[in-house]
Protein backbone atom coordinates (compact mmCIF):
# COMPACT_ATOMS: atom_id res chain seq x y z
CA UNK A 1 0.00 0.00 0.00
CA UNK A 2 1.29 3.42 -0.98
CA UNK A 3 0.76 6.89 0.62
CA UNK A 4 -0.19 9.28 -1.60
CA UNK A 5 -1.21 13.00 -1.59
CA UNK A 6 -3.86 14.28 -4.19
CA UNK A 7 -4.20 17.90 -4.75
CA UNK A 8 -7.27 18.79 -6.20
CA UNK A 9 -7.77 22.93 -6.05
CA UNK A 10 -11.53 22.20 -7.61
CA UNK A 11 -13.03 20.09 -5.40
CA UNK A 12 -16.85 20.32 -6.83
CA UNK A 13 -18.92 18.50 -9.44
CA UNK A 14 -17.52 15.80 -10.92
CA UNK A 15 -14.19 16.32 -10.03
CA UNK A 16 -15.28 15.75 -6.52
CA UNK A 17 -17.41 12.90 -7.45
CA UNK A 18 -14.41 11.50 -9.35
CA UNK A 19 -11.74 12.06 -5.99
CA UNK A 20 -14.54 10.36 -3.56
CA UNK A 21 -14.40 7.53 -5.60
CA UNK A 22 -11.20 6.91 -5.96
CA UNK A 23 -10.51 7.19 -2.32
CA UNK A 24 -13.51 4.79 -1.53
CA UNK A 25 -12.52 2.13 -4.27
CA UNK A 26 -8.40 2.39 -3.50
CA UNK A 27 -6.21 0.12 -1.90
CA UNK A 28 -3.77 2.98 -1.31
CA UNK A 29 -3.63 5.81 1.75
CA UNK A 30 -5.08 9.24 0.28
CA UNK A 31 -4.30 12.21 1.54
CA UNK A 32 -7.00 14.78 0.06
CA UNK A 33 -5.97 18.84 -0.12
CA UNK A 34 -8.52 20.22 -1.64
CA UNK A 35 -10.33 23.76 -2.38
CA UNK A 36 -13.48 24.75 -3.06
CA UNK A 37 -14.81 23.70 -6.44
CA UNK A 38 -15.89 27.47 -6.90
CA UNK A 39 -14.62 30.25 -9.16
CA UNK A 40 -12.25 27.94 -11.22
CA UNK A 41 -9.88 31.33 -12.40
CA UNK A 42 -9.37 32.14 -9.18
CA UNK A 43 -8.04 28.23 -8.07
CA UNK A 44 -5.67 28.34 -11.19
CA UNK A 45 -4.41 31.39 -10.37
CA UNK A 46 -3.96 31.21 -6.27
CA UNK A 47 -4.40 27.17 -6.07
CA UNK A 48 -0.91 26.27 -6.08
CA UNK A 49 -0.02 28.96 -3.48
CA UNK A 50 -3.32 28.61 -1.14
CA UNK A 51 -2.65 24.15 -1.59
CA UNK A 52 1.44 24.57 -0.64
CA UNK A 53 -0.18 26.60 2.78
CA UNK A 54 -2.52 24.05 3.94
CA UNK A 55 0.25 21.51 3.05
CA UNK A 56 2.53 22.82 6.01
CA UNK A 57 0.13 21.60 8.07
CA UNK A 58 -0.10 18.07 6.79
CA UNK A 59 1.86 15.32 8.79
CA UNK A 60 4.22 12.56 7.36
CA UNK A 61 6.15 11.75 4.30
CA UNK A 62 4.35 10.48 0.24
CA UNK A 63 5.56 7.86 -1.83
CA UNK A 64 3.79 10.15 -4.70
CA UNK A 65 1.61 13.21 -5.61
CA UNK A 66 -1.27 13.49 -8.21
CA UNK A 67 -2.64 17.15 -9.53
CA UNK A 68 -6.03 17.75 -10.92
CA UNK A 69 -5.28 19.83 -14.16
CA UNK A 70 -6.58 22.62 -12.58
CA UNK A 71 -3.64 23.13 -10.28
CA UNK A 72 -0.23 24.84 -11.00
CA UNK A 73 1.44 22.07 -10.68
CA UNK A 74 4.77 24.05 -10.93
CA UNK A 75 4.11 26.02 -8.32
CA UNK A 76 3.30 24.11 -6.25
CA UNK A 77 6.54 21.36 -6.97
CA UNK A 78 8.62 25.29 -6.25
CA UNK A 79 6.99 26.24 -3.20
CA UNK A 80 7.42 23.34 -1.54
CA UNK A 81 10.15 21.54 -3.07
CA UNK A 82 12.32 20.88 0.43
CA UNK A 83 9.48 19.36 1.78
CA UNK A 84 8.37 16.56 -1.13
CA UNK A 85 12.21 16.70 -3.02
CA UNK A 86 11.66 14.42 -5.84
CA UNK A 87 8.40 12.35 -4.91
CA UNK A 88 6.79 11.39 -8.13
CA UNK A 89 4.11 13.55 -9.18
CA UNK A 90 1.36 13.18 -11.87
CA UNK A 91 -1.28 15.44 -13.02
CA UNK A 92 -4.89 14.41 -14.27
CA UNK A 93 -6.44 16.15 -16.98
CA UNK A 94 -9.62 15.71 -16.53
CA UNK A 95 -10.01 18.75 -19.09
CA UNK A 96 -7.64 21.54 -20.45
CA UNK A 97 -7.94 24.73 -20.82
CA UNK A 98 -6.21 24.65 -24.28
CA UNK A 99 -8.86 23.09 -26.47
CA UNK A 100 -11.85 24.33 -23.82
CA UNK A 101 -14.34 26.02 -26.36
CA UNK A 102 -14.79 29.80 -25.49
CA UNK A 103 -17.63 31.88 -25.84
CA UNK A 104 -18.13 32.96 -29.21
CA UNK A 105 -16.30 36.52 -28.93
CA UNK A 106 -13.54 35.51 -26.74
CA UNK A 107 -10.17 35.83 -27.40
CA UNK A 108 -7.98 32.68 -25.98
CA UNK A 109 -6.42 33.45 -22.50
CA UNK A 110 -2.91 31.71 -22.59
CA UNK A 111 -2.30 32.34 -19.23
CA UNK A 112 -4.28 28.95 -18.27
CA UNK A 113 -2.86 26.89 -21.20
CA UNK A 114 0.38 28.02 -19.86
CA UNK A 115 -0.43 26.66 -15.98
CA UNK A 116 -1.46 23.57 -18.01
CA UNK A 117 1.50 23.22 -20.16
CA UNK A 118 4.11 24.05 -17.06
CA UNK A 119 1.80 21.49 -15.27
CA UNK A 120 1.97 18.63 -17.55
CA UNK A 121 6.12 19.68 -17.99
CA UNK A 122 6.48 19.21 -14.36
CA UNK A 123 5.12 15.97 -13.68
CA UNK A 124 7.07 12.77 -14.16
CA UNK A 125 3.74 11.27 -15.61
CA UNK A 126 0.94 13.03 -17.36
CA UNK A 127 -2.82 11.08 -17.61
CA UNK A 128 -5.53 11.99 -19.85
CA UNK A 129 -9.11 10.64 -19.06
CA UNK A 130 -9.66 9.31 -22.84
CA UNK A 131 -7.48 9.03 -25.89
CA UNK A 132 -8.93 11.91 -27.55
CA UNK A 133 -8.02 13.75 -24.97
CA UNK A 134 -4.29 12.97 -25.28
CA UNK A 135 -4.63 13.65 -28.55
CA UNK A 136 -6.54 17.00 -28.47
CA UNK A 137 -4.36 18.36 -26.04
CA UNK A 138 -1.14 17.20 -27.62
CA UNK A 139 -2.06 18.45 -31.16
CA UNK A 140 -3.19 21.70 -30.01
CA UNK A 141 0.48 22.41 -28.12
CA UNK A 142 1.69 21.18 -31.99
CA UNK A 143 -0.45 24.29 -33.50
CA UNK A 144 0.55 26.42 -30.72
CA UNK A 145 4.59 26.27 -31.56
CA UNK A 146 3.72 27.16 -34.97
CA UNK A 147 2.08 30.56 -33.92
CA UNK A 148 4.46 33.30 -33.34
CA UNK A 149 5.87 34.42 -29.63
CA UNK A 150 4.25 31.22 -28.20
CA UNK A 151 5.41 30.40 -25.06
CA UNK A 152 6.32 26.27 -25.69
CA UNK A 153 8.85 24.31 -26.92
CA UNK A 154 9.12 21.73 -29.35
CA UNK A 155 11.01 19.55 -26.80
CA UNK A 156 8.64 20.66 -24.22
CA UNK A 157 5.79 19.16 -26.46
CA UNK A 158 8.29 15.47 -27.41
CA UNK A 159 8.86 14.93 -23.61
CA UNK A 160 4.95 15.87 -22.22
CA UNK A 161 4.02 13.22 -25.54
CA UNK A 162 6.85 10.52 -24.10
CA UNK A 163 5.42 10.76 -20.30
CA UNK A 164 1.98 10.49 -21.10
CA UNK A 165 -0.87 8.31 -21.50
CA UNK A 166 -4.76 6.90 -20.57
CA UNK A 167 -6.16 6.57 -17.50
CA UNK A 168 -10.06 6.61 -17.76
CA UNK A 169 -12.02 7.85 -15.02
CA UNK A 170 -13.84 5.33 -12.47
CA UNK A 171 -17.59 5.74 -12.38
CA UNK A 172 -20.23 5.11 -9.51
CA UNK A 173 -23.11 3.66 -10.96
CA UNK A 174 -24.49 1.62 -8.61
CA UNK A 175 -26.78 4.25 -7.90
CA UNK A 176 -28.43 4.33 -11.54
CA UNK A 177 -29.65 0.84 -11.14
CA UNK A 178 -33.75 0.13 -10.15
CA UNK A 179 -36.84 -0.82 -11.82
CA UNK A 180 -38.00 -0.11 -15.07
CA UNK A 181 -39.47 3.03 -15.61
CA UNK A 182 -40.34 2.84 -19.79
CA UNK A 183 -43.53 3.20 -20.48
CA UNK A 184 -45.54 2.71 -23.98
CA UNK A 185 -46.25 5.42 -26.07
CA UNK A 186 -44.27 7.89 -27.58
CA UNK A 187 -40.13 8.13 -27.26
CA UNK A 188 -38.77 9.83 -24.83
CA UNK A 189 -35.95 12.05 -25.62
CA UNK A 190 -32.99 12.73 -22.58
CA UNK A 191 -30.65 15.59 -22.35
CA UNK A 192 -28.65 15.66 -19.00
CA UNK A 193 -25.74 17.94 -19.82
CA UNK A 194 -25.15 21.87 -18.69
CA UNK A 195 -27.82 24.27 -20.76
CA UNK A 196 -24.51 26.60 -21.38
CA UNK A 197 -22.54 27.79 -24.31
CA UNK A 198 -20.35 24.45 -24.79
CA UNK A 199 -22.92 22.12 -24.39
CA UNK A 200 -24.78 23.70 -27.79
CA UNK A 201 -28.06 23.53 -26.23
CA UNK A 202 -29.39 25.77 -29.54
CA UNK A 203 -28.83 22.83 -31.94
CA UNK A 204 -30.71 20.76 -29.71
CA UNK A 205 -33.65 23.38 -29.45
CA UNK A 206 -33.66 23.64 -33.65
CA UNK A 207 -33.79 19.40 -33.98
CA UNK A 208 -36.17 18.97 -31.36
CA UNK A 209 -38.28 21.80 -32.83
CA UNK A 210 -37.84 20.76 -36.58
CA UNK A 211 -39.36 16.90 -35.58
CA UNK A 212 -42.16 18.46 -33.66
CA UNK A 213 -43.65 20.46 -37.02
CA UNK A 214 -43.23 17.52 -38.75
CA UNK A 215 -45.43 15.56 -36.18
CA UNK A 216 -43.03 12.99 -35.19
CA UNK A 217 -44.05 11.89 -31.72
CA UNK A 218 -42.04 12.01 -28.96
CA UNK A 219 -40.86 13.59 -25.60
CA UNK A 220 -38.69 15.11 -23.43
CA UNK A 221 -36.91 15.12 -19.75
CA UNK A 222 -34.95 18.19 -20.06
CA UNK A 223 -32.28 17.41 -16.52
CA UNK A 224 -29.05 19.06 -16.16
CA UNK A 225 -27.47 21.98 -14.59
CA UNK A 226 -28.07 25.14 -15.92
CA UNK A 227 -24.97 26.31 -14.91
CA UNK A 228 -23.99 30.35 -14.67
CA UNK A 229 -24.72 31.20 -18.30
CA UNK A 230 -27.69 28.95 -19.31
CA UNK A 231 -28.99 29.56 -22.34
CA UNK A 232 -32.88 30.66 -23.28
CA UNK A 233 -32.84 27.83 -25.26
CA UNK A 234 -34.21 25.39 -23.20
CA UNK A 235 -36.81 28.03 -21.76
CA UNK A 236 -38.32 28.41 -25.43
CA UNK A 237 -38.05 24.32 -25.68
CA UNK A 238 -40.26 24.40 -22.62
CA UNK A 239 -42.70 27.65 -24.21
CA UNK A 240 -43.15 26.29 -27.56
CA UNK A 241 -43.25 22.52 -26.85
CA UNK A 242 -44.50 21.96 -23.56
CA UNK A 243 -47.04 19.15 -23.97
CA UNK A 244 -44.19 17.81 -25.02
CA UNK A 245 -41.97 18.02 -21.65
CA UNK A 246 -42.49 15.61 -19.23
CA UNK A 247 -39.40 16.63 -17.10
CA UNK A 248 -37.93 20.06 -16.91
CA UNK A 249 -35.00 20.78 -14.72
CA UNK A 250 -32.32 19.92 -12.52
CA UNK A 251 -33.38 16.96 -10.57
CA UNK A 252 -31.36 17.70 -6.76
CA UNK A 253 -31.99 14.02 -5.57
CA UNK A 254 -29.86 11.66 -7.37
CA UNK A 255 -33.10 9.14 -6.78
CA UNK A 256 -35.08 11.20 -9.03
CA UNK A 257 -32.14 11.45 -11.79
CA UNK A 258 -31.97 8.03 -12.11
CA UNK A 259 -35.21 7.22 -12.49
CA UNK A 260 -35.67 9.56 -15.35
CA UNK A 261 -32.11 8.06 -16.69
CA UNK A 262 -34.46 4.84 -16.64
CA UNK A 263 -37.58 6.17 -18.10
CA UNK A 264 -35.45 7.38 -21.19
CA UNK A 265 -34.82 5.96 -24.22
CA UNK A 266 -32.66 8.21 -26.40
CA UNK A 267 -30.04 10.11 -24.52
CA UNK A 268 -28.87 13.41 -26.94
CA UNK A 269 -25.99 15.69 -26.96
CA UNK A 270 -24.81 18.23 -28.76
CA UNK A 271 -22.38 19.13 -27.19
CA UNK A 272 -18.96 21.38 -29.05
CA UNK A 273 -16.56 18.90 -26.86
CA UNK A 274 -16.77 16.11 -24.79
CA UNK A 275 -13.02 14.83 -23.15
CA UNK A 276 -15.36 11.75 -21.31
CA UNK A 277 -18.59 11.99 -21.05
CA UNK A 278 -19.80 11.45 -17.48
CA UNK A 279 -23.57 12.02 -18.54
CA UNK A 280 -23.77 9.80 -21.87
CA UNK A 281 -21.97 7.07 -19.81
CA UNK A 282 -24.48 7.16 -16.66
CA UNK A 283 -27.08 7.46 -19.03
CA UNK A 284 -25.85 4.42 -21.54
CA UNK A 285 -25.44 2.65 -18.13
CA UNK A 286 -29.25 3.08 -17.65
CA UNK A 287 -29.96 1.76 -20.82
CA UNK A 288 -30.57 4.87 -23.10
CA UNK A 289 -29.43 4.76 -26.68
CA UNK A 290 -26.59 7.54 -27.49
CA UNK A 291 -27.07 9.89 -29.91
CA UNK A 292 -24.13 12.05 -30.15
CA UNK A 293 -21.12 13.77 -32.10
CA UNK A 294 -19.06 11.43 -34.75
CA UNK A 295 -16.20 12.85 -32.43
CA UNK A 296 -14.34 14.14 -29.70
CA UNK A 297 -14.50 11.00 -26.90
CA UNK A 298 -18.02 9.84 -27.82
CA UNK A 299 -16.22 6.92 -30.78
CA UNK A 300 -14.46 5.46 -27.41
CA UNK A 301 -17.33 5.67 -25.18
CA UNK A 302 -20.03 4.01 -27.64
CA UNK A 303 -18.76 0.25 -29.02
CA UNK A 304 -17.87 0.62 -32.29
CA UNK A 305 -20.99 -1.73 -33.81
CA UNK A 306 -23.19 1.15 -33.03
CA UNK A 307 -21.15 4.40 -34.39
CA UNK A 308 -23.86 4.64 -36.92
CA UNK A 309 -25.31 6.74 -33.52
CA UNK A 310 -22.86 9.10 -34.48
CA UNK A 311 -23.82 11.86 -36.39
CA UNK A 312 -21.31 14.51 -38.32
CA UNK A 313 -23.72 17.71 -38.60
CA UNK A 314 -27.31 19.24 -38.07
CA UNK A 315 -28.81 17.64 -40.70
CA UNK A 316 -27.80 14.14 -40.01
CA UNK A 317 -28.43 14.72 -36.49
CA UNK A 318 -31.99 15.11 -37.15
CA UNK A 319 -32.06 12.29 -39.58
CA UNK A 320 -30.72 10.11 -36.71
CA UNK A 321 -33.42 11.61 -34.31
CA UNK A 322 -36.49 10.96 -36.71
CA UNK A 323 -35.13 6.89 -37.03
CA UNK A 324 -34.15 6.59 -33.52
CA UNK A 325 -37.96 7.78 -32.85
CA UNK A 326 -40.01 6.13 -35.69
CA UNK A 327 -38.24 2.52 -35.98
CA UNK A 328 -36.82 0.07 -34.43
CA UNK A 329 -34.33 0.71 -31.67
CA UNK A 330 -30.94 -1.13 -31.45
CA UNK A 331 -31.05 -3.35 -28.28
CA UNK A 332 -29.89 -1.50 -24.39
CA UNK A 333 -27.36 -4.32 -23.11
CA UNK A 334 -24.26 -3.60 -25.25
CA UNK A 335 -24.71 0.03 -24.33
CA UNK A 336 -25.15 -0.97 -20.98
CA UNK A 337 -22.05 -2.89 -20.97
CA UNK A 338 -20.12 -0.26 -22.46
CA UNK A 339 -20.82 2.45 -19.46
CA UNK A 340 -20.09 -0.71 -17.15
CA UNK A 341 -16.28 -0.68 -18.54
CA UNK A 342 -15.97 2.55 -16.27
CA UNK A 343 -17.38 1.23 -12.95
CA UNK A 344 -14.80 1.88 -9.85
CA UNK A 345 -15.44 -2.10 -9.55
CA UNK A 346 -13.14 -2.39 -13.37
CA UNK A 347 -11.58 1.12 -12.71
CA UNK A 348 -10.19 1.02 -9.33
CA UNK A 349 -7.46 -1.84 -9.88
CA UNK A 350 -6.37 0.25 -12.81
CA UNK A 351 -5.50 3.54 -10.71
CA UNK A 352 -4.00 1.53 -7.79
CA UNK A 353 -1.61 0.14 -10.93
CA UNK A 354 -1.21 3.44 -12.57
CA UNK A 355 -0.02 4.83 -8.70
CA UNK A 356 1.98 1.69 -7.64
CA UNK A 357 3.78 2.30 -10.90
CA UNK A 358 4.50 6.15 -10.20
CA UNK A 359 5.91 5.34 -6.57
CA UNK A 360 8.29 2.90 -7.90
CA UNK A 361 9.22 4.96 -11.29
CA UNK A 362 8.45 2.67 -13.75
CA UNK A 363 7.04 5.25 -15.83
CA UNK A 364 9.91 6.43 -16.59
CA UNK A 365 10.88 6.85 -20.65
CA UNK A 366 8.18 5.37 -21.69
CA UNK A 367 5.77 6.50 -23.63
CA UNK A 368 2.07 4.62 -22.49
CA UNK A 369 -0.68 5.62 -25.04
CA UNK A 370 -2.89 3.01 -23.83
CA UNK A 371 -4.97 2.35 -20.30
CA UNK A 372 -2.90 0.97 -17.33
CA UNK A 373 -3.58 -2.45 -16.65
Amino acid sequence: MRRALFLEPFYGGSHRAFLEGLVRHSRHEWTVLPLEGSGWRRRMRLGAEELARAFEGVQGGFDCLVASDMLDLAEFLALTRRRLGDVPAMVYFHENQVTYPRLRGTKFNSWFGQINYRSALAADVVAFNSAFHREDFLGALRQLLREPNNWLTEQGVDAIRAKSFVLPLGLELGWVDGPGERQGGPRRLLWNHRWEFDKSPELFERAVTRLAEEGVGFRLIIAGEPGDNPSPAMWRIRERLGDWVEHFGYAEDRAVYARLLRRADIAVSTTRHEFFGIGMAEAMYAGCIPCAPRRYAYPELVPAEYHWLLWRDEEELVELLRRLLTGPLPPREPFREAAARFAWQRMGPDWDTAIDRLAAGRFAGVEARGVVG
